[in-house]
């Protein structure tokens, strides 16, 4: 069993890092708050006080309030990134799922509730001189090659009350200044999304998304869990408002160009940066617009609670793009809103706010699943420029959105089982009935696959070939 050296635990301050090692093998060390242990139903037993030398004997991956655990990096079920897993707490242990298939893993004991086993390995942390090691079965040497600390904080404006810049044209007004507003705790799940989509201060837009999901998971599984709610008495906007920006049709937006230049990566990152904004509406929207929604058939039901856990978070990752893709914009000397945007992700969503399956095919399998697509190369033409402080923020947006696409298939086939119909032909429909022209190759089939479309699902596909009256 070799022991490797990871790092000082004074420089581990993230929920979670990847190892990559020189085999290359790569692994998740997660830090994570160490669970009290269940309290003793005999107070007057012996192991009911903690002595000096007791306390000495904690677990050997345990220090300050901190617990350590390595498991691999790729789920075994489909090879997942576990780096992107939800973490929740169930009879006093850790459990991952991962993003792709909700497959779950104890964090110690790689067991899983589906029956397939996880590779765990157990870390060290109660060395004197307080380095987390890592002991991996391995008869050859094996060393760290880096200890990558995954994102997961967005990049908020501390203190920002209005709009970065003044300049654009957008809905809010101009000469007032907008205060950030929080509903109170007994707001519905509803209430707030539909708070969201009428803010109209990006900076605000993601300091709130970030509020709800965070509220939404603590809640749940307490006493007082947020309460769905439905659209009835919440306004929501035929198009969410927007500060600091020039809508215009699409045709009129600059063209980004190959990259080569400063200014045509600029144009790349500015015209992502409003994709994002765009898809934290379209990720709230789907909660508070379908909240009520019931499947067809004798046996109808309404959607879970996961349906919503899993939307409040595309809308939380979203949130963290805008914010990666605005700071980048200003560490390149340029800001969001100093080019003109259109709105066309919300047309998909205006003419399919009638129906959960069509709006989850246009939006999540097609727009989403075409990022899929293109990230790759927009990454290589960020890496070919030297410019890799953009190349690690459109890495992370990537594998979120692979996550965003899963989630997407797994809600439009749970929809499907309930009715008792076939996931490819009900999508393939609704792309014929509101998506405009063909898809188009070149697709990711590897992409596509992990997040759970095979080709069934996108080949030979074409939409409407003309537009349709609204």
């Amino acid at each position: 069993m070799a022991r490797i050296r990871l790092a000082p635990l004074s420089t581990l301050t993230q929920t979670r890092y990847v190892i990559h090692l020189s085999n290359k093998k790569r692994l998740v060390l997660f830090r994570l708050p160490t669970i009290d242990p269940k309290p003793n139903p005999n107070p007057r037993s012996p192991s009911a006080s903690t002595s000096a030398s007791e306390s000495a004997c904690a677990p050997r991956n345990e220090s300050n309030g901190w617990s350590y655990y390595a498991m691999e990096a790729e789920c075994p079920h489909a090879g997942g990134p576990m780096q992107d897993s939800t973490i929740d707490i169930e009879d006093s242990a850790y459990i991952v799922s991962c993003p792709w298939h909700a497959y779950d893993f104890n964090v110690e004991t790689g067991e899983s509730s589906v029956g397939i086993q996880a590779c765990t390995f157990p870390v060290d942390v109660r060395g004197v001189d307080g380095v987390v090691v890592l002991e991996y079965p391995s008869g050859d040497k094996v060393e760290v090659v880096r200890l990558e600390a995954v994102s997961e904080v967005m990049k908020l404006k501390k203190g920002a009350v209005g709009s970065a810049h003044g300049n654009g044209s957008g809905s809010g007004s101009r000469g007032e200044v907008e205060e950030l507003r929080y509903l109170g705790d007994d707001a519905t799940v509803c209430e707030w999304c539909a708070h969201i989509l009428n803010t109209s201060n990006p900076e605000h837009k993601i300091e709130l998304t970030a509020h709800l999901f965070k509220l939404f998971t603590e809640r749940e599984g307490t006493e007082s869990p947020m309460v769905i709610g439905s659209r009835t008495g919440v306004a929501l906007p035929d198009l969410p408002p927007r500060d600091g920006v020039k809508d215009v049709n699409r045709t009129a937006v600059p063209k980004p160009g190959r990259g080569g230049t400063q200014k045509s990566r600029i144009n790349m990152l500015h015209a992502l940066a409003n994709i994002e904004q765009w898809a934290i509406d379209l990720a709230v929207d789907i909660c508070v617009r379908f909240a009520t929604f019931q499947t067809n058939g004798a046996d109808a039901r309404g959607l879970p609670r996961a349906f919503f856990h899993d939307w409040l978070k595309v809308a939380n990752d979203e949130a963290k793009h805008f914010s990666l893709l605005r700071t980048r914009l200003e560490e390149l000397g340029s800001y969001f809103g100093a080019l003109p945007v259109h709105h066309g992700l919300w047309d998909s969503a205006t003419v399919t706010a009638h129906d959960l399956r069509a709006r989850i095919s246009i939006i999540a399998l097609v727009h989403e699943a075409r990022g899929l697509d293109v990230n790759p190369v927009t990454i290589d033409k960020f890496r070919k420029a030297g410019d890799q402080e953009s190349v690690d923020t459109l890495e992370i947006i990537h594998n979120d959105e692979i996550t965003h696409v899963t989630t997407g298939h797994r809600w439009l086939t749970w929809i499907c089982g309930q009715e008792e119909t076939d996931p490819v032909q009900v999508f393939r429909g609704n792309v014929q009935k509101y998506f405009r022209g063909p898809l188009r190759a070149p697709f990711n089939t590897e992409a596509r696959l992990q997040a759970g479309l095979d080709q069934r699902y996108y080949e030979n596909l074409s939409g409407y070939d003309v537009v349709q009256a609204a």
